[in-house]
């Protein structure tokens, strides 16, 4: 059943949520006016009212929220004397003036839930169409196209300041001392789950830098018993990457470049190494972060209230960092050699056109993270020392980097954004927020101190799917954070939805757990509690799927829904009949030194030899677990 079949389900969904904050400020009679617009531009418009125009109005509204521009409704009529529209008249006008700008005694409870109607479907994951997809593709060869013809000054000041910093932070640090490891994603070359195992291709421009007999094997005795193998490696001078296309959101699908089975492998130790370097060392600690975000959502949130900070946001970050800016700022290092020697040099489109890259790593390569992060890093840095002539110590102290998401002080961006765009980056204007009291920044949006970050369903529904893992997990956990931000009509809406199809799903006990809270520079603040969110308790072990209700006694709702219950005699705890998912496993025949790198490389996976995981495949299965 396709997505557009399900379109019945969205719109039971944002009925429901409409209803569910409408009963709070106006009367039945006022908000069936909504429902009924709802319907009638359903009815007429189908299945992008949901997707393109809900989210259109939302971006508008996020860019008024910042107080330069007032909010203008495009496609919707307007009430009498007011810039804002008929449609939800109860919640803007309690957020605008009759201009349009932000009241000064904006209601933030209003805000959030503006922001959760317009954002509800933006990032489901719907099958993209051709036009989305050429559009995707065209973008991709135009700013490589770009790039080619880009020149950087080595000369430049802050080109000169930024490549003294990153040498100074990875000085310490030897490319050769990594300890290569197999990524989760897929590679160009086609091989999948224990087949990576094998290493059948040698490439000229990697085996000068990371030499086949040292990476690819453990030892002398390895490369001696497998020497046949070697002698029969096939060689190529580099490698070729591969362009796939993955559903990203309404707006059409995401760019990812699946990199050779080789390279990838040099790649992962190279982007564990610096994760762990950078996130240590004494010039970035608690600035460049990849594997916590909560520092940059902190802020954004603080800043909200204060406006000390702004939040900037990159336009097409990954393929804005070319080659031509990384031999420029890590030419001093023994990295821009190794860097080359991993990187592919050319990548193939989906329709078999193979195109030079002029970028350095598109995403999907493991070392495009680390890399660009660390490049913004220097390059906003830098830009405060040359042009603002602001100390060393104050300019690293007042920048924050996770990936493409910067922040840093609000006088100083306009300066940022204009010399970054000089080395062939770009500032998503619309959503760099530096004026207002509304900021984002992973995944966390913000206003005057409160978090306004809406649920986004991701999951399409298909009712024809009764063993889709996903999509269980999925629509579960939606229920349980609509729940938990109190539109329980939804939740409700949802829970039938779910049950109608994969059979009764038991509530679970409500549960908090103890964890830690940090500084900025990763310091113990305090112990807090907070309580288990759906991802948590999906990951805890010896659980099953389960609704999330704080106010309702599980035991005795699940009895009258028939669901089993059991004492388990090993573990003394009480245990309910339930859905888990588990990875779909496949059997390689995996054996000898191949299956030996394997384990000490890439680390124990709890499964038998040549056992392994096949990639984003799950299914669901009736199980005893924790009650």
């Amino acid at each position: 059943m396709g997505v557009h079949n399900s379109l019945a389900v969205y719109t039971g969904i944002l009925k429901r949520l409409v209803v569910d904050i409408a009963v709070a400020y106006v009367t039945p009679i006022e908000y069936a006016r909504d429902i009924n617009k709802i319907d009638a531009r359903i009815r007429a418009e189908g299945f992008s009212f949901l997707t393109k125009t809900l989210p259109i109005l939302g971006k508008a509204f996020d860019k008024a929220l910042q107080g330069d521009t007032p909010f203008t409704a495009v496609g919707f009529r307007k009430e009498a004397h007011r810039t804002t529209p008929k449609f939800l008249w109860w919640l803007f006008e309690r957020v605008f003036d009759g201009y349009g700008y932000v009241r000064s005694d904006a209601d933030i409870d209003a805000i959030r839930h503006l922001r959760q109607i317009f954002q509800l479907l933006y990032k489901l994951e719907i099958p993209h169409n051709e036009a989305s997809t050429k559009k995707v593709l065209s973008s991709f060869v135009d700013v490589n196209g770009e790039l080619s013809k880009l020149s950087i000054n080595k000369s430049d000041a802050v080109i000169k300041r930024a490549r003294v910093f990153i040498t100074r932070v990875l000085s310490g640090l030897s490319p050769r001392d990594i300890i290569p490891r197999h990524g989760p994603g897929a590679v160009a070359t086609g091989e999948r789950g224990g087949a990576k195992a094998s290493f059948s291709r040698l490439y000229e421009d990697l085996e000068v830098y990371y030499p086949f007999t040292e990476y690819m094997h453990l030892s002398v005795s390895h490369t001696v018993d497998l020497l046949h193998q070697l002698e029969a490696l096939e060689v190529r001078k580099t490698g070729t990457a591969k362009v796939v296309l993955v559903p990203k959101d309404s707006r059409g699908p995401r760019l990812i470049s699946c990199e050779p089975l080789e390279k990838q492998w040099i790649q992962q130790g190279q982007c564990k190494a610096l994760y762990r370097h950078i996130e240590s060392h004494r010039l970035t600690r608690g600035h460049v972060n990849f594997t916590d975000q909560s520092v940059n959502r902190h802020l954004a949130l603080e800043s909200s209230k204060t406006r000390r900070y702004v939040t900037l946001d990159m336009k097409e970050a990954s393929d804005r960092v070319s080659l031509q800016l990384v031999e420029q700022l890590y030419s001093g290092t023994e990295w821009y050699q190794a860097l080359v020697a991993s990187r592919s040099g050319e990548t193939r489109l989906p329709n078999g056109t193979t195109v030079t890259l002029s970028t350095f790593a598109p995403m999907g390569s493991a070392v495009c993270f680390p890399i660009e992060a660390l490049t913004f890093y220097a390059l906003v840095v830098s830009t405060m020392v040359v042009h603002l002539q602001w100390p060393w110590r104050k300019a690293l102290a007042n920048v924050w980097v996770y990936g493409d998401d910067i922040i840093c002080c609000t006088e100083v961006y306009s300066t940022v954004i204009q010399q970054l765009e000089r080395f062939g980056l770009l500032f998503n204007r619309d959503k760099c927020c530096v004026s207002g009291f509304f900021r984002e920044s992973c995944g966390c949006d913000a206003y005057k101190g409160v978090d306004v970050t809406p649920i986004r369903l991701r999951k399409t529904w298909n009712h024809r799917a009764p063993h889709d893992a996903v999509q269980l997990q999925s629509y579960v956990e939606f229920s349980n954070s609509m729940y938990a931000r109190g539109y329980r009509d939804v939740a409700s809406y949802v829970e039938i939805l779910v049950e109608h199809l994969y059979g009764a799903i038991p509530y679970l006990e409500h549960q908090e757990v103890a964890s830690w809270e940090y500084d900025l520079s990763g310091h113990i603040l305090k112990r807090r509690k907070h309580t288990l969110s759906s991802k948590e308790r999906r990951c805890a072990p010896g659980r099953v799927i389960g609704f999330d209700r704080p106010d309702v006694s599980p035991y005795p709702r699940n009895r009258r829904k028939g669901i089993a219950y059991r004492f388990n005699k090993h573990t003394h705890r009480l245990e309910v009949k339930g859905y888990s998912i588990t990875p779909v496993r496949k059997h390689w025949n995996v054996i000898g030194w191949e299956a030996l790198l394997h384990s000490l490389n890439c680390g124990p996976t709890g499964l038998p030899n040549g056992v392994h995981a096949v990639p984003h495949r799950s299914r669901i299965k009736r199980t005893w677990g924790l009650a």
